[in-house]
C-alpha cells in the first residue's frame, strides 16, 4: 500500500522527546503521534532527507544500523542520551541511489 508524503519540521531539535519538554512542545509531540497515527498502515520503511548532513554531493546512507548524530548544542542533558535503534535498510538505500541516478 502506497503511504502519504509527510513533511516533519525538526523544530526546536530534540525538545519534543524530553519528558521535560517545555509546554511550547507539548503540542509539537502531539501532532507527531496524530501524523504517526494518521497512516493507512505501519510502514515498513521511512526515507529521511536531512540538510544535517553536509557532503559534496547528494548522499545516501547503506549503513544497517545508523547511529543517531548529535549535531547541536545547548539543549538540556538528557537530550543527549537519546537512543533510537534505527533499523537501516541497505537494499532500499541501494535502490534509492539507482533512482537518484
Amino acid at each position: 500500500m502506497r503511504q502519504p508524503v509527510v513533511y516533519v519540521s525538526h523544530g526546536a531539535g530534540p525538545l519534543p522527546l524530553l519528558t521535560t519538554a517545555p509546554p511550547s512542545q507539548v503540542a509539537v509531540a502531539r501532532s507527531l503521534r496524530e501524523v504517526a497515527q494518521s497512516l493507512p498502515c505501519k510502514p515498513s520503511a521511512i526515507v529521511s532527507v536531512t540538510a544535517h548532513w553536509e557532503q559534496a554531493e547528494t548522499t545516501v546512507s547503506t549503513c544497517p544500523a545508523p547511529p543517531l548524530l548529535f549535531d547541536y548544542g545547548g539543549f538540556p542533558p538528557e537530550s543527549y542520551q537519546l537512543t533510537y535503534p534505527a533499523p537501516g535498510h541497505p537494499q532500499l538505500a541501494k535502490r534509492i541511489t539507482q533512482l537518484l541516478r
